[in-house]
């Protein structure tokens, strides 16, 4: 797992040199594995790593575990320790690109894109297809995009005590706003 890390460090900031590159240290990742009619479970992390190549479409993201925040610090706590384990898996990575991505395109105005590429979570990858929107603002670009993973494609497992409250499937809503890398 540290090897990964290391490894995506490196695509990150050894490929900055070589292209357009735009870069978020401050993107929000929320996730909601709510049940209907059950406390909200729901975390926001706003410290999430990602950077985004203008020249190819390729997006790469770091998100530190410990670092989403619950209404509840038991939620949190239970979050950490018992179901996403994040001492042993500090981070979970995303590493992907645009479907026909075309920078020409990029203006003002929000444009509907698919992204494609592979979600690890303690350890596990899985491939994702997530509906997102972006839009280029002065320097900046705007990343929006939701899509839901199955908690046991990651191997998280929900105690048979709170299984009625915590939904298998979890939406995940990313909002990253992107600043040019010189």
């Amino acid at each position: 797992m540290k090897n990964k890390i290391l490894l995506l460090i490196f695509f990150l900031f050894t490929t900055v040199c070589l292209s357009q590159k735009y870069y978020t240290n401050s993107g929000v990742t929320e996730f909601d594995g709510s049940k209907a009619a059950f406390e909200p479970i729901k975390a926001k992390n706003e410290s999430s790593i990602s950077i985004f190549d203008i020249d190819d479409g390729k997006i790469a993201a770091l998100i530190k575990i410990s670092g989403f925040n619950f209404r509840l610090g038991l939620m949190q706590e239970h979050f950490n320790e018992n179901y996403l384990e994040s001492n042993i898996y500090p981070t979970s990575t995303f590493e992907g690109y645009i479907e026909n991505f075309d920078k020409i395109s990029l203006d003002n105005n929000s444009q509907e894109i698919l992204i494609r590429g592979t979600l690890t979570i303690k350890g596990e990858s899985n491939d994702i297809l997530a509906v997102g929107y972006l839009k280029k603002n002065n320097n900046k670009i705007e990343l929006k995009s939701s899509f839901s993973v199955k908690l046991s494609d990651y191997k998280i497992k929900i105690p048979r005590v709170v299984f009625k409250k915590i939904d298998e499937e979890v939406k995940i809503n990313l909002s990253y706003v992107y600043e040019e890398k010189n």
